[in-house]
């Protein structure tokens, strides 16, 4: 096989996967899961025709990824040395050649977020010398950088990255091909082997902005640390394997049944409810992408004309949608396609007459359907805790008011008095008209607003809520004693910490969590509750020595505990 020739950079992007189908059987996945497959009415609305695209030339070169701020990341192969050359294109932009590592080559570029942090992989000379690297915009350009090597390995691929900055990849295994071995990777935490560090044996292929990785019949949700099996095997549509996430956690995959002559079809997984059949009816269908909007691009036929797939809409030549005057002059789609949220398209297009190969990116003249209208309303609440609710927040509560339009909603808040809105994060998949705000901080008051998304895009944002949220108490530990005795070569060791207000009040019913280091390096957890004058008491046996107690934190309902004003931990030696 000659360096190149017979593999191709596999797109991916921040809320999908590359079509990997081709190596899954270089990472066997062994679990599967007996998901539900349905199928999806196919049926178009005349009221909400499909949108019709304009057509942007981006020169030589195959997209790979697209963010939803306009820029898109791909590569080009040299036909004289097969070397790949990683390519981004902003705003509609021709193709700009990305920047390499000293030492290296070629490379081809995977992913890309909405800061315009690109990932792929660059080699020197052979698959062999292959590495994952990370592109970082500037006001000078690009600026590329080598992410270390996982312990143990020397070839890597960089498959995808999420908007919070986290990329995963795998090892390359044969022929440079993505071969197990998975790993993240972030600034804020080095590279994580994943089958080390959650049991995980996996050839990741996306990441989405919840955290949670994409790989074929199988995710990991980092949050929790657990893995899932999405994959279906069904007598009819065979074995299903996702190969794109979106941030509602839906997946795009792929299918092929047994047989002779074997039948490929694209279907959609929701979770709560399985797979769903899209469309395929010959062997060389192919899934390539699905946005926020559950919005999926596909490939039909020998060409692998790409689709368009449209909830409530159905499904789509691509090439029917496009303006006819650039049909009319012989280009064609016929690549994967990607998608952003905006609706956007990155795909490549052919001249019939010329045969030239162009990267285009195709943007919607008008959107499907409208978008839906602003969440009314919005009401914020102090929550103080409870024995039962043992934390503060503000409650949040709105009415959604175009529940056949959205997808999902989106919230933001400030500190009253600020101009700054952040975003925060509902629970997936976003469409509960309730939500706790537990990151509060004491006595600090928010203001708070909503908005549906749609396929069609947002709606407006809502009116505004405010509230304050609860004020704590704070605590600290404002002595800690210990004692000691020896009975039959038995010591006992015993502690009491204090817990006070910063105004000297004692604190009551507080649980205090402690530990305790014995003589010889042994320690042992220990909980204890204060009592009404706010001790609390620990005890523990062992030979003779020194004993140190330690606390670790004070915790009670409506209190918050300084530590830096506290007493931490004590010594004897008996």
């Amino acid at each position: 096989m000659a360096v190149s020739a017979g593999f191709r950079p596999c797109p991916s992007r921040r809320r999908k996967a590359p079509p990997m189908s081709r190596f899954r059987s270089l990472a066997l996945v062994a679990s599967l899961a007996g998901g539900l497959v349905l199928p999806i009415a196919q049926t178009a609305s005349a009221a909400d025709p499909p949108p019709q695209y304009t057509v942007q030339f981006l020169g030589d070169g195959t997209p790979s990824s697209m963010n939803d701020v306009g820029t898109v990341v791909g590569y080009r192969v040299d036909v004289n040395t097969l070397r790949n050359t990683p390519l981004v294109s902003r705003n509609g932009g021709a193709w700009e050649v990305l920047p390499l590592p000293t030492g290296y080559l070629g490379g081809f570029a995977t992913d890309v977020n909405d800061a315009g942090v690109i990932v792929g992989t660059v080699e020197q000379t052979t698959v062999d010398t292959r590495r994952a690297a990370r592109w970082t915009p500037s006001t000078a350009g690009y600026s590329v950088e080598l992410l270390p090597l996982p312990e143990g390995q020397l070839r890597t691929y960089g498959a995808a990255i999420n908007d919070a900055g986290q990329i995963v990849g795998s090892r390359l295994g044969l022929f440079g091909l993505p071969n197990g071995f998975g790993w993240l990777y972030s600034d804020a935490t080095g590279t994580v082997d994943l089958n080390a560090t959650y049991g995980w044996f996996a050839t990741p292929t996306d990441i989405n902005d919840a955290g949670v990785i994409l790989s074929g019949t199988q995710t990991l949700d980092l949050a929790t640390g657990t893995v899932f099996d999405v994959g279906a095997l069904d007598t009819t549509f065979g074995l299903i394997g996702g190969e794109a996430i979106n941030d509602a956690g839906q997946i795009v995959g792929r299918s092929t049944s047994s047989g002779s002559l074997p039948t490929a079809r694209v279907h959609r997984y929701t979770p709560g409810s399985g797979w769903a059949f899209i469309t395929g009816s010959s062997p060389y269908t192919t899934a390539s992408d699905i946005n926020n909007s559950g919005t999926i691009t596909y490939g039909e036929g020998l060409a692998n004309a790409p689709g368009l797939y449209l909830d409530g809409l159905g499904t789509f030549a691509l090439n029917s949608l496009i303006d006819p005057a650039v049909t009319a002059a012989g280009w064609f789609a016929n690549g994967g396609a990607q998608l952003d949220d905006v609706g956007r398209i990155a795909t490549t297009a052919r001249n019939t007459t010329t045969f030239i190969m162009q990267g285009v990116l195709l943007t919607p003249t008008g959107a499907p359907v409208s978008p839906p209208n602003a969440p009314t309303g919005l009401a914020a609440v102090a929550h103080p805790a409870t024995t039962a609710e043992p934390y503060s927040s503000i409650d949040l509560t709105w009415t959604g008011t175009d529940p056949a339009r959205t997808q999902r909603f989106e919230m933001e808040r400030r500190v009253s008095g600020s101009t700054t809105w952040t975003s925060i994060a509902l629970v997936p998949p976003a469409l509960g008209t309730f939500h706790q705000d537990t990151t509060v901080a004491s006595a600090t008051t928010y203001e708070y607003r909503v908005r549906a998304v749609g396929v069609g895009g947002p709606s407006a944002w809502s009116a505004t809520a405010t509230a304050t949220a609860p004020r704590l108490t704070v605590v600290r530990v404002s002595s800690l004693s210990l004692t000691a005795s020896v009975r039959n070569g038995v010591v006992t060791a015993r502690g009491v910490a204090t817990i006070r207000t910063a105004s000297g009040t004692a604190v009551a019913g507080a649980t205090v969590t402690a530990t305790w280091r014995r003589p010889g390096g042994s320690t042992v957890s220990v909980t204890a509750l204060t009592d009404g004058s706010g001790k609390a008491t620990f005890s523990t046996t062992g030979s003779r020595g020194t004993y140190t107690l330690t606390i670790a934190t004070v915790t009670k309902p409506g209190t918050s505990f300084n530590a830096a004003a506290s007493v931490l931990t004590r010594s004897i030696r008996k």
